[in-house]
Formats: C-alpha cells, sequence, structure tokens
C-alpha cells in the first residue's frame, strides 16, 4: 500500500496557482491522473472532519457514492469561484448519486459555522454538497494523498493546485482534472465509471 501510495505522488503532475487576483489560471484542463485501481484509497486515511452541521465525521463517511472532490478554502475570491462553477456544471449533468465534497485548506478560519455560511451564500444543496475542515495535520495527509499542493502567501491568502478529484464509492482515485474545463473529463470519467459499476 505504501508502494501505491508512492506511486499515485510520483505520477501525480500538480501546478500551483495562486488565489490572488494576479495569480495565472490555465485556460484549459489538465488531466492530472488516471490512476484507478493504483492509488492509495482515501478513505483508508482514517481522518475525522467537521462538516457544515457541525457534525464530526469520519472520512470513510463519503464511502458508497461517487465523489467529486476539491480543496479550497471559502475566503478565496479568484481561483476557488472557478472550482465551484465547474462542480456546479457536474451537479447539473449528473444524478443526486454522485456527491460534491469540498475540503478546506484553511481549517483555522473554516469553522464549522464559516462553512455553513459559505455553503448558504452559495446556494449549495446539502442533499449533494459536503463542505468539511478538519486538523491541520488531516488536511495536509489529504493534500499528500490528492496530490495537492498549497501554501500561505499571506494572513489571508493561499496559493493552491485546483484539482478536481472523482472518487470511486471506496476512496479510490479514478480521474483528476486541473483547470478550467475540468467539468466535462470528470463527466466523461463518472459515466464510464457508473457503465463500470452497472456491469460489476
Amino acid at each position: 500500500m505504501r508502494t501505491a501510495f508512492s506511486a499515485l505522488l510520483t505520477f501525480v503532475l500538480v501546478a500551483v496557482a495562486g488565489c490572488t487576483r494576479g495569480g495565472q489560471e490555465p485556460n484549459t484542463a489538465a488531466s492530472v491522473a488516471t490512476a484507478q485501481g493504483e492509488s492509495f484509497p482515501v478513505y483508508d486515511l482514517g481522518s475525522t472532519w467537521r462538516d457544515q452541521r457541525g457534525a464530526t465525521r469520519p472520512i470513510g463517511s463519503l464511502a458508497g457514492r461517487p465523489v467529486v472532490m476539491a480543496m479550497i478554502y471559502t475566503h478565496c475570491s479568484a481561483t476557488c469561484p472557478l472550482i465551484i462553477g465547474e462542480m456546479r456544471r457536474i451537479e447539473h449533468a449528473t444524478s443526486p448519486d454522485v456527491a460534491l465534497v469540498l475540503v478546506s485548506l484553511d481549517p483555522d478560519r473554516d469553522t464549522a459555522g464559516r462553512l455553513a455560511e459559505y455553503a448558504a451564500t452559495e446556494a449549495l444543496d446539502p442533499g449533494r454538497w459536503t463542505l468539511l475542515s478538519g486538523s491541520d495535520d488531516d488536511t495536509r495527509a489529504l493534500a499528500a494523498t490528492l496530490g495537492v499542493r498549497y501554501r500561505r502567501v499571506s494572513a489571508d491568502e493561499l496559493a493552491h493546485s485546483n484539482t478536481l478529484t472523482l472518487l470511486d464509492r471506496t476512496g479510490t482515485i479514478v480521474h483528476q482534472e486541473m483547470g478550467l474545463g475540468a467539468a466535462e473529463p470528470i463527466l466523461r470519467a463518472i459515466r464510464a465509471l457508473t457503465k463500470t459499476t452497472a456491469n460489476d
């Protein structure tokens, strides 16, 4: 399992884009992983998080349906809204069986109350969207597993990879896309995953 985890981190290509308005965002999506069956299952991390309802839940509670996951922070005003936009496209093109998960890179500020406020402001359907915030250690561990790099550039801003990750029902990475236009490749991966699951 450790070998698979190392292979994933080596395989994943990440580019760090700042959440400042001066940051550069890729014009097109780039495939950064198609590692189904080769990656470290995210749910094996065993980490515990707090969601926008204030409930404490293990990462494994996401298991059982496909998940599209992104790591953002709610005070970001540049690239994170673009990530949300791509995820909305996925929401509108898929059934409720596909969950949408946002994980905070800024757990000190993104408390459960802040996540609830953000979800309400963005009109994120609680039946589809889960917002999570955890400890610094768990955040770093999840980011490493997903190949997401991030760093603080000021008291209010983080620079981070802008990556969408599709997980299967067991938490294994099926596909990742980075940058603008990520929705369509993720949708194709969801359709392929759904077809494969239906044939099992």
